[in-house]
């Protein structure tokens, strides 16, 4: 299912994006839907990545970030788990 939006550009803007679409051969509402697809995931992965250097640095509980990542915040424990248990392991080696 699709939906149809409508949307403001500058006239500048407009002609770069035509221009682009030319050179591909692709209308321009498909460059359109595939330049924002890209930009939205680009964003979820930087939302995603904050939430986990959020919840290593402690500012936020494993619940929060269980809530935002779903199953996906287990993975994010455990690489934190076995991060800390590395750095033990080296801070062993290196006491005097």
């Amino acid at each position: 299912m699709t939906t149809q939006i409508n949307i403001r550009l500058d006239e500048r803007l407009i002609m770069e994006i035509d221009a682009l679409t030319r050179m591909l051969h692709i209308p321009r509402s498909e460059w359109m839907r595939m330049k924002l697809a890209e930009a939205v995931k680009d964003s979820i992965l930087k939302y995603r990545e904050a939430l986990a250097l959020e919840y290593n640095k402690g500012h936020i509980s494993f619940e929060d970030l269980h809530a935002a990542l779903g199953k996906d915040a287990e993975d994010v424990r455990t690489v934190q788990e076995m991060t800390k248990k590395g750095k033990k392991e080296i801070d062993k080696l290196f006491v005097k």
